[in-house]
Formats: structure tokens, sequence, C-alpha cells
């Protein structure tokens, strides 16, 4: 009977090197008291002999648990939200590369503080993703007082004292305000997300400060809001804007919304790039062709995947080198409709500059 092949050990990797046993571990474990020459050759010998490193013991050495916490509201539509899942798509892919572990657990809102401080008292993880801040958001608040690493997908008030990943969510609806306006259109209406979170609140304030820097009446641009996640009121929301005869122009907070919205344009006979201009961001999402919708939509782009990655990254960065917190602005690109006029654009973007 063929025995089991016995598990290589940190020792075989420093009997074939002839090292001892803290040098490699430090080694493979980062520290800078290591030669690069040295810890080129312990990590090619470890891959030779097909050595890998016990998590558990990593843990003792390097008391980094290799594992990032993403707590969520325990909510149904939050899991399914095509959004949340391309956020988790670049999120997993950035632990992956990090060699770090994502610890993804959901508790009601009520009793969510509990499980943050749970793991700030047991040290099971060694920082945090935090997404869809609120106002003055609470599990900030606990992570700042009990100084753990942690990024947020977006940012409030503190921002300066943490990290975060966003994107311009007020400039890029400032400019699509100040583009549909500098095309004609005086009667707007805006399909935004839920104003509870500071990303859709940010977004108004872009429309508003656009509005007041045109010298223009706030009902020029009627704001209509659905609830998190976005998605579901598309219809609903556009068939209630179109109610109103005088809008010419709509811009979504989601592609999602705009494509829902599409059938009631359908239904009421308005005609994208035509009888209505229409203006989305668009997240890129994996599963939504919008191929169909080029040329008649004006689209915004930013990709959430990107976004979770980045996250992930910068969470890592902060739990093995600290420093300072950092804030990273995702990209994001405009591509226009035909009907369009895409000088008008830069044209403001160059008086915001």
């Amino acid at each position: 009977m063929q025995s089991l092949q016995r598990n290589v050990t940190i020792k075989d990797v420093a009997a074939e090197l002839g090292l001892s046993i803290t040098t490699i571990s430090r080694a493979l474990n980062g520290y800078s008291d290591v030669g690069e020459q040295t810890r080129k050759k312990v990590e090619e010998a470890a891959a030779r002999l097909g050595y890998h490193p016990n998590r558990n013991a990593q843990r003792l050495v390097t008391q980094r648990a290799h594992a990032l916490a993403w707590i969520q509201s325990d909510n149904d539509r939050k899991f399914v939200d095509p959004h949340f899942v391309e956020v988790m798509a670049g999120v997993l892919r950035g632990a992956r590369t990090g060699n770090y572990d994502v610890i993804l657990t959901s508790d009601t809102p009520e009793h969510q503080h509990a499980v943050y401080d749970r793991y700030v008292r047991d040290n099971s993880v060694d920082g945090f993703i935090v997404d869809l801040p609120q106002v003055d958001d609470p599990r900030i608040g606990h992570l700042l007082n009990h100084q753990r690493p942690f990024v947020v997908h977006g940012r409030e008030s503190r921002n300066s004292e943490y990290g975060w990943v966003d994107i311009d969510n007020a400039g890029i609806f400032n400019s699509l305000v100040k583009l549909m306006i500098a095309n004609g259109h005086k009667r707007i209406a805006f399909i935004n997300g839920d104003e509870q979170f500071s990303f859709a609140s940010a977004r108004r304030v872009g429309v508003e400060a656009a509005l007041d820097e045109l010298r223009l009446p706030l009902d020029s641009v009627l704001i209509y809001n659905t609830l998190h996640p976005m998605g579901d009121a598309g219809y609903q929301l556009t068939e209630a804007a179109l109610a109103k005869a005088d809008v010419t122009a709509l811009i979504y907070s989601s592609a999602l919304m705009a494509v829902e919205g599409h059938s009631a344009l359908v239904r009421y006979g308005r005609q994208p790039g035509d009888t209505i201009a229409v203006a989305s961001m668009d997240d890129e999402l994996h599963y939504l062709d919008l191929k169909p919708f080029r040329g008649t939509f004006t689209f915004v782009r930013s990709s959430l995947r990107e976004a979770g990655h980045a996250l992930a990254t910068e969470l890592i960065r902060a739990c093995e080198q600290g420093g300072d917190p950092r804030g990273i602005i995702i990209p994001h690109t405009f591509e226009l409709a035909d009907d369009i006029d895409g000088d008008l654009l830069a044209e403001h973007q160059n008086q915001d500059a």
C-alpha cells in the first residue's frame, strides 16, 4: 500500500538552503530585514519543494489574520443587486491578489454594531470594508474610535480621517445637468437613488449646484428618488416624470433604471435622441447589455468592479503598511448620444477647471 506523501515543512526549506528557520520565516512573511536576493532564493526553493505556509503559524509570526471583514445589512434585495455583485467581484479579486480572505457576513441594522465590536475585540480580522456610508455613519465612528484599519466605498463628512474609494458623484451630475441645459433642455427629470446614502445625496448636491451656478430655479430639475437598491423603480419613476409634459430630458443615477425606464418611454411615444434626451451613470454591470442604447443614451462610465478591487488593495496596504489614510477617485468617461453637442461638455469642464 502506497504511503501518503509527507507535507513539506519550513524545516525542509531551511535544510535545503542551509539557512535558519527564522530567516526562512521572515523572508516568506515579507520582513524588510531580509535582503531581496535571499528573499527570492527562499521563495524559489519553497515553490520548488511545494511548501505552503501554515496560515495559523503565519498569524503567530506576523500578528495578522490575513482576513478582511465586510459586514452587510441583512437585506435579501441587497444580495441580488447587480451593483453589489460588481463591487464584490472586484473585492474578491483584489483580496486574492494580496493573499487575503474576505469574511462576508450580515446582521440586522440594529445588531451590526455588535458584529463590528466582536471582530474588533477578538482581532480575527485585519481590517474592514464599509460600504454605502450614511451621514455621520456610526460604523465609521466605531472604527475610528478603535483605530482599526478600514476603507469606505464612498465618503461622508469625516473622509479626511479614513481611507476611501469613490467617484466624483457631485461633479459628474453637475456636468450632466449643465450639458442638458446647454443643449437646450429647460425641464429635466433626475431619477436618483436613495438619498439616505452619501452617493445619492452627493449627486443631488451636484445637480443643485449646477442650477445655482447657471442661476436657474431649482424646479428646472425635478428630482425623483428610489429606495436602495436601485433598479426596480426605473419604470415607475420614469412614468411619473413623463406625466410632466414639459420634461425633455431624463438623467438616471443607474443604467439599470435607465433600461427599465426605456419601456415607459416607448409606451409614451417618447423617442430617445428625438423627442427626449436620456443620460445615465453606467457602472459597467457585466450582465447588462447597453449596446442597443448607444447613440441614443449619453453614458458616464465608471467601473464598480475596479472600485471593488481598489477597496481591497487599499485596505491591504493600510493593514500592512499603515500611514496616513488615502482617498482614491475612480476615473470616469463620457460617451455622448448622437443628439448631444460634445463641445458644450468640454466648454463647461474647462470653465469648472
